[in-house]
C-alpha cells in the first residue's frame, strides 16, 4: 500500500505495519528473496525518524510508527564469508570503494565505525586502528558519536601487514580515511552510490557474460542504457566483517581475542560464529574419508587387511 499521496497526519500504524509485513514475505524483484530482518529494521527506523522529526516541527502530535513490530516471518540476516577469489577481486581492482573494502575485510570494522575513521586513528608502526567513534544515520545523514557502537566496540584493532602496506600507499586527500566524493562524512545515499558502483565495476571485470542472453554473450559497457545483469554474487560491508572473523578462526585466534578484535559486546555472538565454522570444517574434513574410500588408494582393503584394532 503506497503512502505517497497521503498527508503525514493521516498515516496510520496499521498501514505502516502492512508495508513491513508485505516486504517480510514478498520476494524482492532483484534478489528473489524477502527483505532480511536487518533491512526491515532499517526501514522501520527510517520511518520512525521521519515521524519524530514531524513531531518536533509540530506537524503531527503522535508517532504511528512507534507501535509497529517486526514480523517473525522476516528472513534472518545471513552471514557469508567471501571466497578467496572474491578477496583477490578486492585486492586487485582499483576503485574509490576499494579502500573501504580492504579495511573492513582485514580489520572487521563496521560501516558505522569506518565512515568517521581518520588517519590519526591509524598507527602504521604499531599496526593498529583505534576505534573510538561511530556514526548514526539520521534521516540519511551521518551524525558522529564519540565512542563506538557499544563499550566493547571502543577498541584497538591489530591489523595485518597486507592492510598496513595498502594504506601506506593510499593518497590522503582528507582527514577522513574514507570520505565522500566532496571530502565529508558519507551519507546513506553516498555510501549506497559508491558501493553499487563498486559492485558494478567488479561485475563487469570478473563476471562471465558468455551465456548471458540479455547482453548477447558480450560484456556490456559501464554506460549501457539497459540494466546490467549481475553475473557475480556481490557482497556487503557485513559480508566483509564476517570474512574477517572467519579468517581469525582459520588462523587459530582464540575466541576471546576474536571477540575483542571484532568489538562484540557478548562472547555468545563470536562463539556462535566459531561453533558454526567448526561444524562446517569438520563436515568437510570428514568428507575426505568418503573420497578416500571411493578412490583407488583404498585397494589395499581387498588384500585381506581385516584385523584393525
Amino acid at each position: 500500500m503506497p503512502l505517497f499521496d497521503l498527508e503525514i497526519s493521516k498515516i496510520k500504524a496499521a498501514q505502516i505495519q502492512s508495508i513491513i509485513n508485505f516486504h517480510a514475505i514478498t520476494p524482492h524483484p532483484q534478489t528473489g528473496k524477502p527483505y532480511s530482518k536487518r533491512t526491515l529494521k532499517g526501514l522501520k527506523d527510517t520511518v520512525n525518524s521521519i515521524f519524530k522529526l514531524a513531531i518536533e516541527n509540530r506537524v503531527i502530535n503522535f508517532n504511528p510508527a512507534s507501535s509497529v513490530k517486526l514480523p517473525n516471518t522476516a528472513e534472518p540476516m545471513k552471514r557469508r564469508a567471501i571466497s578467496e577469489t572474491e578477496r583477490q577481486m578486492i585486492i586487485e581492482t582499483p576503485h574509490r570503494a576499494r579502500r573501504a573494502a580492504m579495511i573492513m575485510l582485514f580489520s572487521g570494522l563496521r560501516r558505522g565505525e569506518l565512515i568517521p575513521l581518520t588517519w590519526n586513528d591509524v598507527d602504521f608502526e604499531e599496526k593498529t586502528i583505534i576505534v573510538n567513534k561511530s556514526v548514526e544515520m539520521i534521516s540519511g545523514k551521518a551524525v558522529t558519536k564519540q565512542g563506538a557502537k557499544s563499550k566493547s566496540g571502543q577498541r584497538t584493532v591489530y591489523i595485518p601487514q597486507i592492510l598496513v602496506d595498502f594504506l601506506k600507499n593510499e593518497k590522503r586527500d582528507s582527514l577522513l580515511v574514507c570520505p565522500s566524493a566532496n571530502g565529508k562524512l558519507m551519507s546513506s545515499t553516498a555510501w549506497k552510490c559508491m558501493w553499487e558502483s563498486y559492485i558494478l565495476e567488479l561485475n563487469l571485470k570478473y563476471g562471465d557474460f558468455s551465456d548471458c542472453v540479455e547482453t548477447g554473450g558480450k560484456t556490456p559497457e559501464k554506460s549501457s542504457p539497459f540494466k546490467i545483469p549481475m553475473m557475480i554474487e556481490g557482497f556487503t560491508a557485513h559480508n566483509l566483517r564476517h570474512t574477517f572473523i572467519t579468517m581469525m578462526y582459520f588462523a587459530g585466534i582464540d575466541v576471546l581475542t576474536a571477540k575483542e578484535q571484532a568489538g562484540h559486546a557478548d562472547i555468545k555472538t563470536i562463539m556462535e560464529i566459531y561453533t558454526h565454522l567448526d561444524s562446517d570444517f569438520k563436515k568437510k574434513s570428514m568428507g575426505k574419508l568418503d573420497d578416500f574410500l571411493s578412490s583407488s588408494d583404498f585397494n589395499w582393503v581387498s588384500g585381506g587387511v581385516s584385523d584393525i584394532s
